[in-house]
């Protein structure tokens, strides 16, 4: 499922972003067996390849669902995968030239929860300018 509503600002620290994409999918579609534990290393190993493949992607609780996976949790993540894509003009100081930058959000949620208000929790926190990846523009 993807939301295209016009633009969301959304204030990442101190940094106004601007919401350019939102995906949610059934994290459970498919899964014919398993257990909590085991749906938890899965998923733990897949967020970590995308981590260590990708710049500028935050994958929210991620400590807490390693935690869990270890004491062998016997819940259930979120049914709710969501997938969430900010922009913002900021630019690092050492940037040579115009631009702007980029940062992706993954987080877990129940199915009925709103995505937005979720996202607004999640990145207000954060630090912008040590999580985005910049990108300079293309003449």
């Amino acid at each position: 499922m993807t939301w295209e509503l016009g633009l969301r600002t959304f204030g990442v620290g101190a940094i106004r972003a601007e919401l350019r994409e939102l995906r949610m999918w059934d994290d459970l579609e498919g899964m014919l067996e398993g257990t909590p534990h085991l749906h938890r290393r899965f998923r733990i190993g897949q967020l970590e390849k995308q981590l260590a493949g990708a710049a500028a992607l935050y994958v929210h609780d991620l400590d807490g669902m390693r935690a869990d996976a270890a004491a062998r949790a016997g819940t259930w993540l979120p049914r709710a995968q969501v997938y969430a894509r900010l922009t913002a003009s900021w630019c690092p100081d050492e940037a040579a030239g115009p631009g702007g930058s980029e940062l992706s959000v993954l987080w877990f949620q129940q199915p009925g929860e709103d995505p937005f208000g979720r996202l607004a929790d999640i990145v207000r926190p954060l630090d912008w300018t040590a999580l985005a990846r910049f990108e300079p523009a293309c003449d």
